[in-house]
């Protein structure tokens, strides 16, 4: 495989289970610092299509069973690639919104489904603060 998959969606259960706006934002601070180079090479990609079909095929030869990936695992890597890859490649690169549609069309064919991404701050700003289950406003 040639991307570290392991070190990259470490954690993915656990950093795609996230209720606070702090929590949210110190998340993608260690995604940033400990694994978003592990992107490197699909950002700087001259042929970025391609390169986005090899990562999504490592990502589902990594987590597959029996030949598919299981439901519960399969939605997890999907908000983790929603809270963390697409915000960081759309904040970090300038050719961002070109990477991320190429990603997830790669995303949505190998693992068959319909994910779609944002930015950091519309996902950032949509955290609220909840009692009891019951919003209450902006956290």
């Amino acid at each position: 495989m040639k991307y570290d998959i392991e070190r990259i969606f470490d954690d993915y259960t656990f950093l795609g289970n996230v209720h606070t706006k702090a929590q949210y934002e110190d998340n993608t601070k260690l995604f940033l610092e400990k694994r978003y180079s592990g992107l490197k090479e699909l950002v700087e990609a001259s042929d970025v299509a391609s390169e986005c079909q090899k990562f999504c095929q490592d990502v589902f030869e990594t987590y597959k069973k029996f030949g598919k990936v299981r439901g519960r695992v399969q939605m997890n890597l999907n908000y983790f690639m929603i809270y963390y890859v697409f915000p960081s490649i759309l904040t970090n690169e300038e050719n961002g919104k070109d990477i991320c549609d190429a990603l997830k069309d790669a995303w949505n064919q190998n693992f068959k489904c319909n994910i779609n991404y944002t930015d950091y701050n519309t996902l950032y700003d949509g955290f609220q603060m909840k009692i009891f289950g019951i919003p209450i406003g902006k956290n």
